[in-house]
């Protein structure tokens, strides 16, 4: 384990930065256990210069392995109970983590 790597997973344990959370392939199969953190991200929408909000989570790979996260995936955040559909994954640079985009599911 490098030693952002054990950054990471100190960070992510600590109850004041993740959450319990799990995700499920968007091709169905059990839920797995992972830990998020969640953030909200404002954006630029179209030339008009309104913004908007995305709820974003950043996972960490090892928590996920050897599977990758895709659009349509789910992730449910376990308490309060909420499920959102996976919209965009993003790795990091040193691949350690990825950032989901996530939209509400129905």
């Amino acid at each position: 384990m490098s030693a952002f790597d054990g950054a990471m997973a100190a960070l992510f344990a600590d109850p004041n930065m993740a959450i319990a959370a799990e995700w499920r392939a968007a091709a169905g199969g059990p839920w797995r256990p992972i830990r998020v953190a969640l953030t909200t991200a404002a954006q630029e929408i179209g030339a008009i210069g309104a913004r908007g909000v995305a709820l974003e989570a950043v996972l960490r790979v090892a928590d996920l392995s050897p599977d990758t996260p895709r659009r349509g995936d789910l992730l449910r955040r376990l308490s309060p109970p909420e499920t959102w559909r996976i919209e965009e994954v993003e790795p990091d640079a040193l691949g350690l983590t990825w950032r989901l985009t996530l939209a509400r599911a129905p």
